[in-house]
C-alpha cells in the first residue's frame, strides 16, 4: 500500500466521523447573553470534538484538524456573543 492508498483509506475513514461530529456541534445551543452559557458551550465543543476524533489524534493530516475544528467553533461562539452584545447596546 502506497503513502496515498493509506491516506485516501484513512480520510474514507474519517469521513463518517466527520459528518457525526458536524452533526453533534449543530446541536449544541447556547444563550450568548449569559456568561455561564458560553463557557459550556466552548466546554461542549472540545469534549465532542476530542471524542470524535480521539482515533485520529495520531493522523498527520487529521490530528492537527481537531484543535483548527475547536478554534473555528469557538470563534463562532465569541461571533454570537459580539453580535448579542451589540443588539442589547443598540
Amino acid at each position: 500500500m502506497t503513502a496515498l492508498d493509506l491516506l485516501r483509506t484513512q480520510m474514507q475513514d474519517a469521513e463518517p466521523v466527520l459528518k457525526a461530529l458536524d452533526i453533534e456541534l449543530e446541536r449544541i445551543a447556547f444563550d450568548p447573553t449569559k456568561g455561564a452559557s458560553v463557557d459550556a458551550a466552548i466546554t461542549q465543543v472540545s469534549n465532542v470534538i476530542d471524542a470524535h476524533l480521539a482515533d485520529f489524534r495520531e493522523n498527520p493530516i487529521l490530528g492537527p484538524m481537531a484543535e483548527q475544528l475547536k478554534s473555528q467553533y469557538v470563534d463562532g461562539i465569541y461571533e454570537q456573543v459580539a453580535l448579542a452584545d451589540n443588539c442589547a447596546a443598540s
